[in-house]
């Protein structure tokens, strides 16, 4: 074997010699006798577990479906279930395939698993992805669907799972993977194995904060779609249950026994931590074997026993994924043992490992000094690179070991070291990168009302691009970059002394990488030369305790939800006005005098003094001189919030279009902050989650509150007569429910197809998506349901756009370009159409007037 499955050339064997045969089989005895946990995990993964099938069920394949045993036995259909489910060997499955496999089965139905991965496999779905940056694993779920189609698989299950209990000692980390819980929705609207080859695809969206959450709703799903009664759901439950602890334990004790050898015979395991699918062969190019081949033994993240009792709270993250969890525990745990080495496999487009790495590498050197392998995999079949990296690796630590240097074990230090006092307001200002020009504002001026001296920044562009390069992971989002070089680009200009500032950031915890912004800046401040300058965030929970001198209180809060729609409606009218504006720059010009009344009277009077200020902004508006006689081609600019307001990340492209002969419409900043609370309220309220009653009234409360400002909005700004009531997020998800359910909470959520059919529907007929490369959401709610959007409105053009912070202006004209002349087009036939329709109108208008005269 040569060229790049193997770096120098291997023999592997020669069916004609049988001593080279003989020693090739004594070399792959040797290998397999080094313990494996990646085979063995999978091995224990797919196996059968006891599932108290009753002799009454049959398991023969049947063509007959359960609809029609549903329909004709009733509840007691159960005896009769001879339809075959099947499950991809996918994503979540390689995690939780016991417990489905096991569930399906103890209820009487035959369970057929795709096939094991391979590069056919993958390209024959290869056609059928929407977003060419997407992780290999996504990817992959296309050739499996196909071959379980192949396979004449009666039904196929693939659950959309949003949230799932913690498994460790973080509270936080429920949120599943953006890609795991939402490319089931993906196979729907792309894919679509009910329409394309008449095999009902089952995907179920489910919210399993706890164990009585995961019950109720499977008890509810199993009743209304198959007519399974709750006695048989639950004893597939426990059965299902009771198959994953087996896994879980068999996993662990394997893991123990490999941890007492090595510990024996004084030497080392590796703990290649990966994300469960990458569990994968064909995804980890048999990395494992790499290891095994030297004869060094291979754990995986989950089969170190004590896993999932580490404590991680002197992480700078926030913990919010399970699968986090594992490879910051198993980290932590190799780098404190003499016995282990940490390798990290990372798929290529996944911005969450990136943060993730750095937060590795970081606990490592601080816990022991040890320094931990790091290795990017996609589709590439690139074995041999990836041997020589695992090599130099292996051969690193050999040559340490040789010299039997000694890591000195240590504990964690605190990971916020500088904090934001009660001294500190009032030696420090807090300076606030933006996310809008606007919105910085607003937030600014929040702070300001809690006795903060906040300084809203300008808005960056060239400088911040290039700090935020240089100091924030490369595979973190662009977002994330220009916000960081933001502060990194005022504090580098001379204006601000070191000692006297501070940077406030925006934050939630979630599964956006904006949870994460803040351990993105500290490093970045300490990398940079700003170890002393505090953060504070908008974060009450502060969790990190990086900001114990302020928490923003529920006034504050309640100040920005009424300021929103406010400085929406603005910006609005600003679009509204700006392409047809009789003298330039006026509409820009009384824009910001709107938004000064706006923010002043936020900063002295709260909400009274924001409403005040309104009446004010809507009268300056009103006297911008415009004609709208001859309307332009609308685009509607949706997608990942900060690209879409923030002009010098989108390269001014709202500046672009408008020369080119459009109207702007923005998706608003309301949703965007408001969407968090109003698919939390949903949940609750559709789904009866088991959650504590004051996350119920917070929740409905926040929601709430952002109905009254929208009205207090509305009844100021219909005084302007191009002012049109917002679509409130109740209405706009009816719609886009088919597509993305309005309580699916991943990036912008339910807001991109949402806002896309809203406007659609009332003749808008071009769309840009504007998404940071590697955003994780935006693969399912942006790229992944274009596809269905184009089925139901045809004649509309969707053009996703990609931003990283290389990707040049022109780069993102020539892709503007199609969608200019298009519109260009579309224009000329539109004109030709209204001047027939204006010459029928004169000469109808002539009769009328004639007749008025007469009479």
């Amino acid at each position: 074997m040569t060229n790049n499955r193997c770096e120098r050339g291997e023999v592997i064997g020669n069916p004609k010699d049988k001593e080279v045969n003989r020693q090739v089989k004594e070399k792959l005895q040797k290998v397999n006798a080094v313990p494996n946990l990646y085979k063995i995990r999978e091995e224990l993964l797919f196996k059968d577990y006891p599932h108290n099938l009753s002799n009454t069920y049959k398991n023969e394949h049947s063509t007959e479906h359960v609809g029609e045993n549903i329909k004709e036995h009733g509840k007691e259909s159960t005896k009769q279930r001879t339809e075959v489910i099947g499950l991809p060997r996918v994503l979540s499955y390689w995690d939780t395939m016991p417990f489905w496999k096991t569930f399906w089965q103890a209820l009487g139905y035959t369970v057929r698993i795709s096939d094991k991965s391979t590069r056919k496999m993958y390209e024959d779905g290869l056609s059928a992805v929407t977003s060419d940056t997407v992780c290999f694993p996504a990817k992959l779920v296309h050739g499996h669907i196909r071959n379980l189609v192949k396979h004449k698989v009666d039904r196929i299950f693939m659950p959309s799972v949003t949230t799932v209990p913690t498994e460790n000692t973080e509270e936080t980390s429920q949120s599943m993977c953006a890609v795991v819980k939402g490319y089931p929705i993906v196979i729907r609207n792309s894919d679509n194995p009910s329409e394309k080859w008449g095999v009902p695809y089952d995907a179920p969206l489910f919210h399993w904060y706890t164990k009585k959450d995961r019950q109720k709703q499977l008890v509810a799903y199993m009743s209304e779609t198959f007519g399974i009664t709750k006695e048989e759901t639950l004893a597939a439950i426990k059965a299902g249950d009771a198959a994953q602890k087996s896994f879980d334990t068999e996993l662990k004790k394997a893991g123990a026994k490999v941890l007492e050898d090595v510990q024996k015979a004084g030497k080392f395991a590796v703990v290649l931590a990966s994300r469960p699918y990458q569990n994968d062969a064909l995804v980890n190019h048999d990395l494992p074997l790499m290891f095994t081949k030297a004869g060094i033994p291979v754990l995986t993240a989950d089969s170190l026993p004590e896993v999932n009792r580490t404590d991680l709270h002197r992480s700078r993250i926030d913990v919010v994924n399970n699968y986090h969890a594992r490879m910051l525990s198993s980290a932590i745990l190799a780098a404190q043992s003499e016995n282990l080495e940490y390798v990290q496999v990372v798929s290529f487009g996944c911005g969450h490992d990136a943060y993730l790495s750095d937060e590795i590498v970081r606990m490592m050197k601080e816990i022991s000094g040890k320094t931990p392998l790091i290795l990017k995999v996609d589709e590439s079949d690139i074995q041999g690179p990836l041997g020589i990296r695992v090599r130099s690796f292996l051969e690193t630590v050999e040559m340490g070991r040789e010299k039997k240097l000694v890591h000195e074990v240590k504990p964690l230090a605190e990971p916020y070291p500088v904090k934001f006092t009660k001294e500190s307001r009032k030696e420090r200002v807090v300076l606030v990168p933006n996310t809008s020009h606007a919105f910085c504002r607003v937030m600014s001026a929040a702070l300001s009302t809690q006795g903060i001296k906040a300084i809203p920044l300008d808005i960056g562009r060239e400088e911040a691009i290039r700090l935020g390069k240089q100091y924030v992971h490369n595979d973190i989002c662009f977002p994330a970059q220009i916000v960081i070089g933001e502060a990194l680009a005022a504090l580098r200009s001379g204006k601000y002394d070191g000692q006297k500032v501070a940077i406030g950031m925006g934050k939630y915890v979630g599964d956006c990488r904006l949870t994460h912004y803040g351990a993105l800046l500290r490093k970045a401040l300490d990398d940079a030369g700003y170890a002393d300058v505090p953060i504070l965030t908008n974060d009450d929970a502060d969790s990190h305790d990086m900001h114990p001198g302020f928490k923003m209180n529920i006034l504050s809060a309640a100040r920005i939800a009424f300021a929103l729609p406010m400085i929406d409606v603005l910006e609005e009218l600003l679009r509204k006005i700006r392409p047809y504006e009789l003298t330039k720059g006026d509409a820009d010009v009384a824009f910001e005098k709107a938004l000064d009344e706006v923010i002043e009277g936020l900063e002295k009077h709260g909400i009274a003094g924001a409403r005040r200020g309104f009446k004010k902004a809507i009268t300056i508006m009103k006297k911008v001189r415009y004609d709208r006689t001859y309307l332009k081609q609308q685009v509607l600019i949706v997608g990942e919030y900060l690209l879409n307001f923030h002009p010098g990340a989108n390269h001014d492209i709202e500046a672009y279009l408008e020369e080119n002969g459009f109207e702007i419409i923005e998706a608003r900043m309301t949703d965007v902050i408001r969407k968090t609370y109003f698919y939390q309220d949903a949940q609750i309220k559709e789904y009866h989650l088991n959650k504590p009653i004051d996350q119920k009234v917070w929740y409905r409360t926040a929601d709430t509150i952002f109905d009254f400002a929208h009205k207090l909005t509305d009844s100021i700004a219909k005084e302007h007569p191009l002012y049109e009531p917002a679509c409130r997020m109740d209405e706009l998800v009816k719609d886009s429910d088919p597509i993305i359910h309005h309580t699916f909470d991943a990036g912008e959520g339910v807001l991109i197809p949402g806002e896309i059919l809203h406007h659609a529907k009332h003749g808008c007929k071009f769309f840009l998506i504007l998404q940071p490369f590697g955003c994780l959401p935006n693969h399912v709610v942006g790229r992944g349901i274009t596809k269905k959007l184009k089925e139901i409105y045809p004649d509309v053009q969707i053009l996703p756009l990609d931003y990283d912070p290389d990707v040049s202006f022109a780069n993102i004209e020539n892709r503007l370009q199609m969608l200019v002349m298009n519109a260009k087009q579309a224009k000329r036939r539109v004109s030709v159409v209204q001047k027939k329709e204006n010459k029928k109108e004169t000469v109808k208008k002539g009769k009328i007037h004639k007749q008025e005269s007469y009479c």
